[in-house]
């Protein structure tokens, strides 16, 4: 199936989407990542702040490709290209019907970082785990 997407606002959705069909849960992808699931929380609801290769690393984790289609000149020269995301697996039988609407963008409710800790008159900030994914 075919999901054409014309806004960064939509792949979150797209997202999410493939990866409950592939009945996987956030903890489940991470784990095949190798990050934490707070990670792929932030990554999934903001894809447009990563980078291709993180994007088409967990595309490739749901067996789904990326196909570029050039409008037609009949479209306007201000027309925004389409993007069509593409499950490499049929469903089973099932019709899927996926609704994509302009939400604004969801807040990441966390933990606060810890303030600064002072030692001896210097400050030192909290250490993070970095992930090299």
């Amino acid at each position: 199936m075919i999901y054409p997407i014309k806004t960064l606002s939509q792949l979150p959705l797209v997202l999410k989407g493939f990866r409950k069909e592939k009945g996987l849960t956030q903890a489940a992808m991470a784990e095949k990542l190798g990050i934490t699931q707070q990670s792929y929380a932030y990554f999934e609801a903001n894809p447009a702040t990563a980078t291709l290769e993180r994007l088409f690393m967990v595309l490739r984790m749901l067996n789904v490709e990326i196909s570029l289609d050039q409008t037609s000149p009949a479209t306007g020269m201000g027309a925004t290209p389409s993007v069509k995301v593409t499950s490499k697996r049929p469903s089973k039988g099932k019709a899927m019907v996926q609704k994509i609407s302009k939400t604004p963008g969801s807040v990441a409710i966390g933990k606060k970082k810890p303030p600064a800790v002072a030692k001896v008159g210097r400050i030192v900030a909290p250490t993070r785990k970095k992930e090299s994914w």
